[in-house]
């Protein structure tokens, strides 16, 4: 199983993006480019945010306790995460994650949360947590591995790995493909439960990536028993063959279902 743990081993989420969309006056997202038919309507945004330098665990379950009361007010239809990045940044430091059923409903959520929330939202911090509409990033998953990880509950935990990757010379999209087959085919010969992926189609200009791969795991044993059947394995020496990547490691908690 790829895990991609070398360097900083993902978060949407993120790193090193190009343009970005503006969550403040949120836009229908750009059409997908053609790789793989999407499984459905789904869009995820990853708002980068940054806590108050003495924040506790105890003060953002506060926080998210109080912004889960105003979701329910507002009737907004999504769900969310919370990511902690594994790893050094100046850039964020968490990443609030937004899953909505449809760009819809993203839509009509961000509008009325500007219209009604936002200000009265950001004088209750008072600075405990803080975003830009500039650091919100809209991702659509355009297929990848099902698992039972969409079934974790509130206040469950689990780790997303982000690979920002560059198709290397002599490769192309239907290469690219072909990997993605065999490695699906490699994974129904195993039992995956506790892992799952998907390709993260970027709704912005990016320029920086060819691919956004998602790998999720149940926990440390699920990421371990990944990184020993990928480790020395054709897929392995295929994949380094054909990407460059740069990845990035999150803690993730369900907050919202």
């Amino acid at each position: 199983m790829k895990t991609l743990l070398s360097a900083i081993a993902l978060a949407v989420m993120l790193v090193g993006c190009g343009q970005t969309e503006e969550a403040a006056e949120p836009a229908a997202p750009a059409a997908p480019a053609e790789v793989s038919a999407p499984t459905n309507d789904v869009i995820v945004d990853y708002v980068w945010n940054t806590a108050a330098p003495d924040m506790t665990d105890e003060q953002l379950a506060d926080i998210i306790a109080r912004w889960n009361a105003r979701i329910d007010a507002g009737g907004y239809d999504m769900s969310a995460n919370v990511l902690k990045p594994q790893f050094e940044t100046d850039d964020y430091d968490l990443i609030w994650v937004l899953l909505w059923p449809s760009s819809e409903a993203r839509e009509a959520g961000w509008a009325d949360w500007n219209a009604n929330q936002v200000d009265d939202w950001n004088a209750e911090l008072d600075g405990a947590l803080s975003y830009k509409a500039e650091n919100v990033f809209s991702f659509k998953p355009v297929g990848g591995w099902d698992s039972n990880l969409a079934s974790v509950p509130v206040g469950g935990t689990f780790l997303p790995n982000f690979s920002f990757c560059k198709i290397n010379e002599g490769f192309d999209d239907a290469a690219f493909d072909t990997f993605r087959a065999e490695y699906d085919a490699w994974l129904a010969e195993g039992s995956e439960a506790d892992y799952g992926y998907y390709i993260m189609e970027p709704q912005f200009e990016q320029d920086d990536a060819d691919v956004v791969w998602l790998d999720l795991f149940a926990d440390e044993a699920a990421m371990q028993a990944g990184t020993d059947s990928w480790t020395g394995s054709d897929l392995e020496a295929k994949w380094n063959a054909m990407l460059a990547c740069e990845n990035y490691a999150f803690v993730a908690t369900a907050i919202r279902r």
